[in-house]
């Protein structure tokens, strides 16, 4: 299935050769020599397709990106392809091989998965990937799934191609329950073997829960694992009481071996989500003009305050890592999924460890602002066909409340662009974006790379939100 981008603005002469505008008159620069801008518009896949995870590879011939999303208890994960970001080609076969009945559990070596959600591909070498997924493991078949009941976990499996398939017939462990391979396993951050709701008597953040994305830093070398957990239902203490709900950590992976946590009693653990930090929040709402508005951790489908055992919920969730230049960035998806008050907000820090959220000195603030009816959050940091941008493959909600909809989510693209604010810095800080009031993209694709024909039109000058000349207030972009 093609998903075709909006045809837009056509150029006289060769789509390849640069394009100029004239800047005194219309504020477009010059476009950069061997770059084409190509114009897309949200959503790029259609709903069905939540919680998108998104691998870059570069190969011979250009870039490819492999997508794959959430299947809840539906099948297989699909994967799609595209060379442009704008234009993604259904491959046709799921990333396991494997079908199964609608509603019931997938079976996979002897275990058998359902709430099969966040899917995510990661490079490990040149002929190496693994694919990290939330579910709930059972030992026995489900039919049908049981309702999600937090009691899930992250599993891993390995591939020599981003195609698949994974959990191949030559290596029967996996999918293999994300931790350490040695006997500290039980007291460092770990998922279960099959499907439990507590704690098992151990600190919440040991165990890894959904929503796990890895990392490798190109700086340091080091990988990384990021999750979201949750903490005792009913609270089980006063931390507990006052910060009730879903957290995100980062745990340090063997640098030998990225499919285990590092076995050390003093591997990294970083706490970078907190639903009820008042200091993040604060810093949120004044990271720019109107970034107070829509702001909560807390609020669920019908905008109310969440409560659960009589204490506030709160959810930060969906982490997702990219390093550019000296900073490290994670992306963070805030409220409850269905709620008009989703959002990303993002964090930044010379290095991984610099992102725990009591740290003062890390960077702070709002980026996909929910507005209209619509709110967005939960997808993959990636960066661009030139080499140089990032962009952010994401889901949308239509919220009036979802239920009247169906809850389903459709894909989204948002471009990461970087502002100064005049601390020195330089630029550095994600430029916020209210995505409901323009659902329109480009993307800088080389002129050499490969694309499907007359589907993504060249846009004539480079887009306004690229232009140097212009930084307008964020308030402006806001909603009225």
């Amino acid at each position: 299935m093609l998903v075709l981008a909006a045809l837009v603005l056509a150029c006289d002469g060769d789509p390849s050769d640069p394009l100029t505008n004239d800047t005194a008159s219309t504020g477009d620069v010059t476009q950069e020599p061997g770059l084409v801008w190509l114009e897309g518009q949200n959503p790029v896949l259609p709903i069905g397709h939540p919680d998108p995870g998104v691998l870059r590879v570069a190969g011979p011939d250009g870039v490819t990106y492999h997508l794959t999303s959430t299947v809840d208890n539906a099948g297989d994960f699909p994967r799609f392809t595209s060379t442009d970001l704008i234009v993604w080609t259904d491959a046709g076969r799921g990333l396991f091989g494997r079908t199964n009945a609608p509603g019931r559990s997938l079976a996979l070596h002897g275990a058998h998965y359902c709430s099969r959600w966040a899917p995510e591909i990661v490079q490990l070498g040149a002929e190496s990937f693994m694919l990290s997924f939330t579910a709930q493991r059972f030992a026995a078949p489900q039919s049908p799934c049981p309702p999600y009941d937090e009691d899930s976990g992250i599993y891993l499996a390995w591939s020599p191609s981003p195609e698949g398939p994974f959990t191949r017939a030559d290596r029967p462990w996996e999918p293999w329950p994300a931790g350490a391979d040695c006997p500290l396993r039980p007291v460092l951050p770990h998922s279960l073997d099959f499907a439990s709701d507590d704690c098992q008597g151990t600190y919440c953040h040991h165990i890894m829960r959904l929503d796990s994305t890895v990392f490798h830093d190109p700086q340091t070398g080091r990988w990384w694992l990021a999750y979201s957990w949750y903490t005792d239902s009913p609270p089980k203490d006063a931390w507990e009481l006052a910060n009730h709900g879903q957290h995100v950590h980062l745990v340090e992976l063997d640098p030998n071996d990225p499919f285990a946590v590092r076995c050390d009693l003093a591997v990294a653990q970083i706490y970078a989500g907190n639903p009820h930090d008042a200091e993040t929040l604060a810093r949120l709402a004044a990271s720019c003009p109107g970034c107070d508005r829509m702001l909560s951790m807390t609020r669920g489908p019908l905008g109310e305050e969440m409560l659960r055992d009589g204490v506030s919920l709160g959810v930060v969730e969906a982490p997702s890592l990219f390093r550019r230049g000296e900073y490290v960035y994670l992306l963070l998806s805030g409220s409850n999924w269905d709620s008009p008050y989703y959002h990303v907000y993002w964090v930044a820090a010379t290095s991984v460890e610099g992102l725990v959220y009591t740290d003062p000195a890390r960077l702070v603030g709002r980026f996909l602002i929910p507005g209209d009816g619509q709110a967005f959050g939960h997808g993959s940091a990636v960066l661009g066909p030139d080499g140089e941008r990032w962009y952010f493959v994401h889901h949308r909600l239509q919220h009036v409340p979802c239920e009247e909809s169906g809850c389903a989510r459709d894909v989204w693209v948002s471009p990461i662009e970087f502002d100064d604010r005049g601390d020195g810095l330089g630029e550095v800080h994600i430029r916020p974006r209210w995505p409901a009031q323009d659902p329109s993209f480009t993307v800088a694709v080389p002129t050499g790379e490969r694309r499907a024909p007359n589907l993504a039109r060249p846009v004539a000058g480079a887009p306004r939100s690229l232009r140097t000349d212009d930084r307008a207030d964020a308030h402006a972009h806001g909603p009225t």
